[in-house]
């Protein structure tokens, strides 16, 4: 993702969505590269995602509290 720092100036939203989806941001003055965005890895959230999701499919996975559930049940619960 690119902007020039008049872009960011006029919407200061440009940090925020390149932020939220962990793009890298070059920002740009007077036709020179200035600056890089670097986004941050948080490699720990996407490592328990993983591990939630491979969990969660296991046929025999159960709640520590409450009764068992199937999976069935499970995906069904508001």
């Amino acid at each position: 993702m690119t902007a020039t720092l008049e872009q960011i100036h006029r919407d200061p939203a440009i940090l925020d969505r390149a932020i939220l989806r962990r793009e890298q941001l070059d920002i740009f003055a007077e036709g020179e590269m200035k600056a890089t965005l670097l986004p941050k890895e948080e490699p720990y959230i996407e490592e328990a995602r993983r591990i939630m999701r491979e969990r969660f499919a296991a046929p025999d996975w159960e709640f520590s509290v409450g009764s068992p559930m199937n999976r069935d049940e499970r995906n069904s619960r508001d």
